[in-house]
């Protein structure tokens, strides 16, 4: 079982750090290929493997800098069935991906950790369909159904937590959760909006949250934000009593739109300092918000300056 499978640090209070936008870092400032944008195969290559341990590395050096914690997220956002079949992996192949994904994570958390600097192993999980579409409309029943096989598997590699990524409706979520709650593991669910700071679905954030918790029996630990910029989803914050489930913020380095983003076929990393400015302030308004990471077009230099201004408020 985890380490901190029973209790999640961060739930503490205290600041804890995540990683960057991992497959916009690799594909475009490491010219990896990441088909299907998957980066759980590079595994399999020794030179991909090195370039992905020193991408997380690089995160758990600036939490030990810090003194601060640092949730390190796997790389299996694509390591599902339906995504491992298009990349043509096999059950039982692509269940070693998983484990062997968390296995390095293990690695640099035994490498970094120490009392001040707590590390958790979180299993990434992505949605089953592509995250800037509306796609299949899943019920809740169908995603826990698909999503319970991988959750499963990362709860056989020891995982502390499972994070359903870049969820785009309240269904999928919905699913995640139950699937993850069957089998006794902490989830995290992170939503993402579009520039109105809705979901894809025209829901709000705040009925999103709200809808998932009725459904489950408030069964993920907390939520978070990512893959998309501050500027979206300033609006969608106010000062309510459901604003204390959100607890994480991965942002993206750019303010341009996911189509205008899926279009460009270039990496924008927008201003790290400016954004750091932006995340401090979204601090500032709402302190009890403490797990801080970035998205699409960041990396460790994004992080360690939404650290900075974090740290500066708080």
């Amino acid at each position: 079982m985890g380490k901190y499978r029973k209790q999640l640090p961060q739930l503490s209070g205290e600041i804890f750090l995540t990683d960057g936008g991992t497959e916009t870092y690799l594909m475009y400032k490491r010219g990896l290929e990441l088909p299907h944008f998957s980066a759980f195969h590079l595994l399999d290559d020794p030179k991909g493997y090195e370039e992905v341990r020193q991408y997380f590395t690089n995160y758990a050096a600036i939490a030990k800098k810090y003194r601060k914690g640092l949730i390190l997220c796997s790389i299996n956002y694509r390591a599902s069935s339906d995504w491992g079949s298009l990349l043509g992996y096999s059950k039982s192949g692509l269940a070693n991906m998983n484990h062997k994904a968390i296995e390095m994570l293990r690695e640099v958390a035994d490498e970094f950790e120490s009392d001040s600097s707590k590390m958790v192993i979180s299993g990434g999980i992505g949605p089953r369909d592509d995250a800037y579409e509306l796609n299949r409309k899943m019920s809740a029943e169908e995603a826990e159904q698909y999503h319970a096989e991988q959750i499963q598997t990362l709860g056989d590699a020891d995982v502390d937590m499972v994070t359903g990524l870049t969820l785009n409706n309240a269904s999928e979520a919905i699913g995640i959760a139950r699937a993850a709650k069957s089998a006794e593991i902490p989830v995290v669910i992170s939503f993402t909006v579009e520039t109105d700071g809705k979901l894809s679905s025209g829901q709000t954030l705040k009925d999103a949250i709200s809808l998932v918790d009725a459904e489950t029996d408030n069964a993920p630990a907390y939520y978070m934000l990512n893959c998309a910029h501050p500027l979206d989803y300033e609006s969608a914050l106010e000062d309510a009593p459901w604003m204390k489930r959100l607890r994480g913020i991965r942002p993206n380095a750019s303010s341009k739109s996911h189509g205008e983003l899926c279009e460009l076929g270039r990496l924008d990393e927008g201003d790290p300092v400016e954004l750091g400015q932006q995340i401090g302030e979204l601090s500032r308004r709402f302190g009890h918000i403490n797990v801080f990471g970035g998205c699409c077009g960041t990396d460790h230099v994004h992080v360690e300056e939404i650290c900075k201004r974090v740290l500066a408020v708080n």
